[in-house]
């Protein structure tokens, strides 16, 4: 009875307050960011830098990416970093079980996967990672650039992969409830680190890319 108790405690109190302080968190640094504002420019603009800004964000995030760039100099970065941020996005959002559980906290029911392709999103996001850990790792500019913070996040992220991947397919048994638990906390843990660590770059991401679309903008160039 005790593992259900906790199962219990870890989908439900424990992942509200998670989610509380994940989007305080997200929403206090947004904003920190947003109330900077702009540099002050008196020079005429030569383009739309608005405009700009919008279309870099959402038109052409990757332009100026090179054939030679993506698969001969940063291969690795390229391929590896696409192939997780797809399959871990895909698998918060599209497997069954969090389908359902996203339905309980937005009341919206979104679309599931096959499990076919949860399987190959789950080992295409792992592997990747492990490449990419690696990879920071060797690389002697990449290891200075990489903290504790890093690996921890890429080995928090790495066992709530691989403990989803052993619930998926370990049908039932005495420890499967522990399994899910487990599970469950990690993501829960995850969700309460993200604000306090450099895994919340995805908030700077559409600023920091809006503002080199309005930086060209403003000068009128392209990117």
């Amino acid at each position: 009875m005790k593992d259900v108790v906790f199962y219990d405690f870890v989908r439900g109190p424990l992942l509200k307050f998670a989610l509380f302080v994940f989007f305080a968190g997200i929403s206090y640094r947004f904003f920190r960011v947003v109330f900077l504002g702009l540099p002050a420019d008196y020079a005429k603009p030569k383009g739309n830098p608005y405009l700009m800004a919008v279309k870099k964000i959402i038109i052409k995030p990757t332009m100026g990416w090179t054939f030679n760039e993506i698969f001969s100099r940063r291969a690795i970065n390229f391929i590896g970093g696409f192939l997780f941020h797809l399959g871990f996005l895909g698998l918060t959002f599209f497997v069954p079980a969090h389908a359902l559980l996203w339905k309980e906290i937005i009341g919206i029911s979104l679309p599931v996967m096959p499990s076919l392709i949860v399987d190959i999103l789950t080992y295409s996001a792992l592997g990747s990672l492990i490449a990419l850990t690696l990879h920071r790792a060797l690389n002697p500019v990449l290891k200075l650039l990489t903290g504790k913070d890093e690996y921890f996040a890429n080995l928090l992220v790495a066992l709530i992969l691989f403990t989803g991947l052993l619930a998926n397919k370990w049908a039932g048994g005495g420890l499967y409830i522990w399994l899910l638990s487990m599970h469950m906390l990690l993501a829960d843990l995850l969700i309460l680190y993200i604000p306090f660590s450099r895994l919340s770059h995805f908030v700077y991401y559409f600023l920091s890319v809006g503002f080199m679309g309005w930086n060209a903008g403003k000068r009128g160039v392209s990117f």
